[in-house]
């Protein structure tokens, strides 16, 4: 009998992360192959898409899945770093991207639009890509169970996106049946308080002789129900382990109802702002804002309610301040609530840095007030102390949460700085000063003395102190902190990784708008002073440091416009 052959080794296991690492390198290649090789009939595909869905959507959608990846990856990164090739996907995904080649080489051959026709051909080739989409994925992820995650998000996005190019149809045909409606209850609403007769000249213009308005199809209400829904439906997918469903999803039509009663609320508003406060104000300031404070209120205040009812939500010690992880249930939150209890019974937990509350309270407060202060004003913002002295109230209510130690004044934050405040100024746009008629209406001179002297040392003491503050415990203190990990409080502030890092300074500068750019790399300057030390203080020293150099600027040449 011959002695029994020894079974042969199993192959040892990749170093860490280089799976991963190779799987990706794949998709890469043949993602660039594909560009490289069939540029022509890609050019054609977009156009396509560009015709049927406005293709600068989907840079939205390609932009989202990224920051959907990168986070799944930091909290799955020990399945990640030890994950293992696949033959079958290998094969699949080698499979699909063949497929996929040939079908652009037949593209560009034109041998598929005769047997297919045109369309045929383009949704011949949409489906392959879409195929070998799912197959680069499955590459991506550890476990196959995680891409019907990504696949469902990306499938939500463009639904929305889709949606979002037949907008102006939509509400035109919204308007059609719910406009004559609309104008009669605010005709209703009006009439209380309106101080003289409700006149209706023509179908849609309401109002008195002193002020009337024109309400015009895109004053509806229907884009406002496509906020709320799309709020709502964010907010019911993320936190969908919290909620009870069937019944959670009639928060849509109530918040569709609400949202609408809400858009006559507004419309009503502004007509009584025209007639009791002043014309311009109504068009020039509430018109503009008050349609975000509704927006707010409603999606906000559903949010709120949803949450304080059982009906809606699952109201167990889960959710007496306990994160639960992605994938966990309810019932397994609920049993581990004890445990985690009994750990804080005792001591105090460790905190490395001020809670959410403290670093998101001061800039919510001072987002809000902002925008009801923009409501209330045109041209000059004359209700600019309200925001110093709301959001100082804030900041000192909250005073013991902020230690910010014995240490020194930094002067790499100083530095950086002004080396910020000089990039800044280097790289403003060149027209900015050329636009005499806005330069003169944000010149705080209009207001006379004392009142001009009393404005500008609230908007010197806003700008270098309160807004720097609000901003760096929102962008350093939170962000960064919350995209390493669920619980800020188990991070260290000033904790280094390159997603928090960039993220944080770019969400820094989409919140600036036209300025994006500029104060993009001003954030990843405040950023760097922040990592220096790891101390808040620093980049906060450093923001307040180049805002005070701006406005001294701003004061010296009359550059009203830098303010913003």
């Amino acid at each position: 009998m011959p002695p029994p052959q020894p079974s042969p080794a199993e192959p040892p296991p990749l170093p860490p992360w280089w799976a991963f690492c190779g799987r990706a390198a794949i998709v890469v290649v043949e993602m660039a192959v594909v560009v490289f090789c069939f540029f022509g009939p890609i050019a054609t595909l977009r156009a396509d898409v560009l015709e049927s869905t406005g293709f600068n959507r989907w840079r939205i959608v390609l932009l989202a899945l990224v920051g959907l990846l990168l986070n799944h990856v930091r909290k799955h990164a020990a399945e990640y770093r030890d994950s293992q090739f696949s033959r079958p996907i290998l094969a699949w995904n080698g499979l699909s991207s063949a497929t996929l080649l040939a079908c652009l080489w037949g593209m560009a051959g034109g041998f598929i639009e005769p047997a297919l026709g045109h369309w045929g051909q383009f949704l011949l080739v949409m489906a392959v890509a879409a195929v070998w989409g799912v197959s680069a994925l499955a590459m991506w992820v550890p476990r196959l169970a995680q891409i019907p995650y990504f696949v469902g998000f990306a499938a939500f996005v463009t639904a929305i996106l889709w949606a979002s190019s037949y907008v102006e149809q939509f509400t035109g045909l919204f308007w059609s049946y719910t406009g004559k409606t609309t104008v009669d209850l605010v005709e209703t609403l009006l009439a209380p308080f309106a101080g003289a007769p409700v006149i209706r000249p023509e179908p849609f213009v309401i109002g008195t002789d002193a002020f009337k308005v024109e309400i015009k199809k895109a004053c509806g209400g229907f884009q406002g129900i496509g906020l709320i829904s799309m709020l709502l439906g964010g907010y019911l997918w993320w936190f969908r382990q919290i909620h009870r469903f069937p019944q959670s999803f009639l928060l849509f039509p109530i918040g569709i109802g609400i949202i609408w009663l809400a858009n006559a609320v507004r419309i009503t508003a502004l007509i009584l702002v025209g007639i009791w406060i002043d014309p311009d104000i109504a068009v020039d300031g509430f018109h503009s804002q008050a349609g975000w404070i509704s927006f707010l209120v409603v999606g906000l205040g559903t949010i709120w309610v949803a949450q304080q009812m059982s009906f809606f939500s699952i109201r167990a010690p889960a959710d007496a301040g306990l994160p639960m992880a992605e994938g966990t249930s309810p019932a397994d939150a609920a049993i581990a609530a004890p445990a985690a209890a009994a750990v804080t019974d005792g001591e105090p937990a460790v905190t490395h840095g001020p809670s959410a509350v403290a670093c998101l309270l001061p800039f919510l407060v001072l987002t809000a007030v902002t925008i009801l202060t923009q409501a209330f004003t045109s041209g000059f913002n004359y209700l600019y102390p309200l925001r110093v002295i709301a959001v100082a109230a804030v900041l000192w209510s909250l005073r013991r949460h902020y230690r910010p130690g014995p240490q020194p004044l930094s002067v790499v934050g100083i530095g950086i700085g002004v080396v910020t405040f000089l990039v800044w100024m280097a790289l403003a746009p060149a027209d900015g000063l050329e636009d005499v008629e806005k330069v003169a209406a944000m010149d705080p001179a209009q207001l006379g003395q004392p009142w001009a002297l009393l404005w500008l040392l609230f908007r010197l003491a806003g700008y270098t102190i309160t807004v720097p503050i609000a901003e760096e415990l929102a962008f350093r203190g939170f962000l960064p902190r919350r995209l390493i990990d669920d619980d800020i409080e188990r991070v260290p502030v000033g904790t280094f990784t390159w997603l928090s890092f960039l993220a944080s300074s770019l969400a820094f500068g989409v919140m600036h708008g036209a300025d994006w750019q500029r104060a993009t790399l001003a954030g990843l300057a405040f950023a760097l002073a922040l990592y220096h030390r790891r101390r808040l203080s620093d980049a906060i020293v450093a923001h307040a440091t180049t805002n005070a150099f701006l406005g001294g600027y701003v004061i010296a040449t009359g550059a009203w416009t830098e303010w913003g």
